[in-house]
This record gives C-alpha cells, structure tokens and sequence, in this order.
C-alpha cells in the first residue's frame, strides 16, 4: 500500500487539514473530528480542494505531515488537526496494549451503569437462534473457579428467567 501525506484546504486556497493515509483516505471528508465536519459543511464537499503527496513509507509520510503542521503553525495558520501529527494508524506494542488493558481494569465500571446494564438486561428472552448462538461461541471454554462464581453471583442479581427457575425445581436442584 502507497503511503500519502495530504492536505485540506479551503476553496479560497486556505489549508485547514493536514493527514497521512492511502489515497482513499485522503479523498475521503468524513469520520475526521467535529471541526473539520463543520469546514466541511460550511464549504460544501464539492468545494473543498485536496493536495496529495504520494510517500515511499509509511514513516517519511509521517514526517511530512508532521513537518506540514509545523510550517503551517508557524505561518499562522490554524489547523483542525488535533495533534501534531505523525501518531496515526501506528499499532501499539504489545506492552502499550497490557499497560492499556490494566489502566481500564483498574478504571472498572460505575456502580450506576452496572445497575442501569443489569436493568436492562433483567427479564429479557433471548430468541433460540441467538441462543444457539450462546452455547456455540461458549462450547468448549473453560471457566476457573473464581469466574464461574462471578457468574453465578452476576446471574442472580439480575434475578433467574422463570424458565430456568423452573428447569432447576423440575431437576430437584
């Protein structure tokens, strides 16, 4: 895939956009921040000019949108690019990812949303094909202890379908 550094700009020639993506990317106007929509609209798509700049790798297309940010700053020019570019599309390391995974375990999830997810959630019947569903993605996982106890405490406070209370008085259980 051919990397290209890109730039936005204004039907009067004015830059307000500076990316690095595939030529696609870089035609494209839309899922880019609130800002840059707005310009967008305000011109209209049609009307918007777009310059591309096509890059041997992804790196020398990272620094030219970071070195095109630069410039443009310090020309005065006030972009809608949130940063200073160069950190977009980039995959994290597999130790960003563990240290990202920790930080959102340790953040959990508020007592008031587990209660509004569990209200929601509370009484619901399934359909058989989306229960069929269930059981193949769950067929052959195995559960530590601890798990299976978080599951039981989760499946009772949501309260027992009467189907499955019914199913348990029916096995004596």
């Amino acid at each position: 895939m051919t990397a290209f550094a890109y730039i936005h700009c204004k039907p009067d020639g004015t830059p307000f956009y500076v990316g690095k993506g595939s030529l696609r990317r870089a035609k494209y106007l839309g899922e880019r921040n609130a800002h840059h929509q707005n310009i967008v609209k305000k011109y209209g798509s049609k009307n918007i000019l777009k310059g591309m700049v096509e890059c041997s790798t992804d790196d020398i297309a990272y620094m030219l949108e970071q070195g095109l940010i630069k410039v443009l700053a310090k020309m005065g020019i006030r972009l809608c690019n949130l940063t200073v570019g160069g950190e977009g599309g980039k995959s994290p390391t597999e130790e960003t990812r563990l240290k990202l995974s920790e930080a959102a375990k340790k953040r959990g999830v508020s007592k008031a949303c587990q209660d509004a997810r569990d209200a929601a959630l509370k009484g619901k019947v399934l359909s058989e094909e989306h229960r069929i569903k269930l059981r193949i993605a769950q067929t052959g996982k195995i559960f530590s202890e601890e798990h299976r106890r978080n599951i039981s405490i989760s499946a009772k406070k949501r309260g027992m379908a009467a189907c499955h209370a019914a199913k348990k008085a029916k096995m004596g259980i």
